[in-house]
């Protein structure tokens, strides 16, 4: 074996060894049916779920999500959200992806789609155009935590990324305490990500306008 080789083996086996499961050598396989998360607002508690659902259209992976959130004070609605998401994956690369999201009076729309060897977004913000495959920042997939360029799944605007370990954690899964590893993103989102063993995503977490607000798994874990 040449140094050069021996030197991108090491690399490897150090990400194994960081990430605790190494995504594209377990070869994740999604779920089938619909999988459920609870939303919850550090100041109002619970606000909403959080669903996906994955289905297959010949050889290619679908996953449909779709979002509710209602903030009410008293009798009004301070905040809501509503929005349906689709993402059309094959042979391991998202190639297509939809969303609608009306969030309070805002309407947000977002087309994206392979091109050849590029990845074409129309969203809020124009057109972007990212080179080779990008992953969405909805962690549905393990394969997550091994990428630099993200597209926000609201907006479609492209999002540069770090995401390392963060240490083991336990959470609740349906009554259940599960084993996970946590990572933290940094860059252009900051956001904290758990997932067990098997790579299914548990929790997510993150900071908005002032706010904590947390994505934890309600269906039972296989």
């Amino acid at each position: 074996m040449s140094g050069s080789f021996r030197r991108i083996a090491a690399w490897r086996a150090a990400i194994v060894m960081l990430v605790g499961f190494a995504p594209q050598a377990q070869a994740y396989e999604p779920p089938s049916g619909t999988v459920e998360y609870r939303i919850n607002h550090s100041k109002y508690d619970e606000i909403g779920t959080h669903k996906v659902t994955f289905s297959r259209n010949g050889a290619d992976l679908v996953v449909d999500v779709r979002i509710d959130i209602k903030v009410k004070l008293l009798f009004l609605t301070a905040h809501s959200l509503k929005s349906d998401r689709r993402e059309t994956w094959r042979d391991g690369r998202l190639v297509a992806y939809t969303a609608h999201t009306k969030e309070n009076r805002d309407d947000i729309k977002v087309s994206a789609r392979a091109n050849g060897p590029k990845f074409v977004i129309e969203g809020a913000s124009g057109r972007a155009e990212a080179d080779g495959s990008v992953f969405p920042s909805h962690p549905w997939h393990p394969d997550i935590v091994t990428r630099t360029l993200l597209m926000d799944t609201k907006t479609g605007a492209l999002l540069k990324v770090s995401i390392a370990p963060a240490g083991e954690d336990e959470v609740t899964v349906a009554g259940k305490r599960v084993k996970t590893r946590k990572f933290k993103v940094s860059g252009d989102i900051e956001r904290e990500l758990w997932f067990d063993d098997a790579g299914n995503w548990i929790r997510l977490r993150f900071v908005s306008d002032g706010a904590t607000l947390t994505f934890t798994r309600k269906t039972p874990l296989p």
